[in-house]
């Protein structure tokens, strides 16, 4: 019978620092936009358009961090190491770990602290950094107190499982015990689901309108408003509303078009195969519907611009 082991980073102080990230930039992204609509037009204007942009931008990231932490795990088996960190999976066979140690040993053998990649927080320690000898350390990991070096032929992992002891002493077993079927080094990063995504004709097309219909729209909205005095932004409004309102329709357009392009991205990504060690059997596309919703999505943020341009439309030819 074929060992496994699965073992999870820390996970509550990163999903709260991470959730608390979300509210705060989605609360200063709104609070933005009801500063902007009520600020005449001019550079304390765009000053506040570009930080609600800013804000509504880093929310999603913050999402996307409290997930991957969510779902984070490392598993061990006799024949390798998969790290699942978000869209990233590393496939590391265990005939290639040279030595699997400890932060705190490391640090005593040094006499130094590794260094900590740039932008690590809470919840989420990621990213890379090379050593003067050459050396790679990839981070993948969620709190400094509880490190353990993985060192591969081609990099060192710095990762942080809840149970350092039991990681070290069933990693230390299994690569003496000697693999059985090897794996085949494979690593997957958002990166590469990207340019897979990138060299789908269809969805680089839908994906660019998209994201070229929301820009356009936004444009064609700043310059209209100043020549604007009021607007209607209702069939039977009585009051007239700010011209800066009418910035709310693109914006609102825009964050469709973020949904649309995120929810499509993780449902292209269940349709493709998914990574499995050499010695198992292929397996066929699990999801073949997933790129077919993936399509829909990004080609309803299409109808959904088309519609926003003739609601601005209708509204500023009534105006």
């Amino acid at each position: 019978m074929e060992e496994k082991y699965a073992f999870v980073p820390p996970r509550r102080q990163g999903l709260i620092f991470q959730a608390a990230l979300a509210v705060i930039f989605g609360s200063a992204s709104l609070l933005s936009l009801y500063l902007m609509v009520r600020t005449p037009i001019g550079l304390e204007f765009l000053f506040y358009l570009l930080a609600a942009l800013v804000a509504a931008a880093l929310v999603p990231w913050a999402v996307y961090r409290w997930f991957s932490l969510r779902n984070a795990a490392y598993l061990v088996e006799r024949n390798g190491i998969r790290i699942r960190w978000g869209l990233r999976i590393e496939d590391i066979p265990l005939s290639s770990v040279r030595w699997v140690r400890s932060e705190a040993e490391v640090r005593h053998q040094l006499g130094k602290r590794l260094p900590r990649p740039i932008g690590a927080l809470p919840g989420a320690i990621l990213g890379s950094r090379r050593l003067a000898d050459g050396a790679v350390l990839d981070y993948l990991a969620s709190d400094f107190n509880k490190l353990v070096l993985l060192a591969t032929d081609e990099r060192v992992f710095l990762l942080s499982p809840d149970k350092i002891e039991d990681f070290l002493y069933i990693t230390q077993r299994l690569m003496e015990l000697g693999t059985i079927a090897p794996w085949q080094r494979r690593s997957q990063n958002p990166i590469h689901l990207l340019n897979e995504i990138w060299q789908n004709r269809l969805a680089r097309l839908l994906l660019g309108l998209g994201l070229l219909g929301s820009l356009v729209l936004l444009a064609w909205v700043s310059l209209m408003i100043p020549s604007l005095d009021e607007v209607y932004l209702s069939y039977a409004s009585e009051e007239p509303a700010p011209p800066a309102f009418l910035l709310l329709l693109p914006l609102a357009n825009s964050f469709f078009f973020v949904v649309d392009a995120l929810v499509g991205i993780y449902f292209y990504r269940r349709s493709l195969p998914p990574l499995t060690p050499l010695s198992a059997p292929k397996v066929a596309d699990p999801s073949p519907l997933g790129k077919h919703y993936a399509y829909l999505l990004w080609g309803c943020s299409l109808l959904t611009t088309i519609f926003f341009y003739f609601a601005i439309s209708f509204v500023t030819y009534v105006e």
